[in-house]
């Protein structure tokens, strides 16, 4: 019974991290998409 709670919290653990990394990295590849248009839009002011 409870090496059962251990593997389900393991897998528990194991899913919220790899959501949060994927959220990570989606976060990070917006931020650089956008990072090379603010120079862009400062040069045209």
């Amino acid at each position: 019974m409870r090496r059962k709670m251990v593997k389900w919290a393991f897998s528990l653990a194991a899913a919220a991290l790899t959501v949060f990394a994927s959220i990570n990295v989606a976060s990070a590849c917006v931020w650089t998409w956008y990072q090379p248009e603010l120079p862009k839009a400062l040069r045209e002011k």
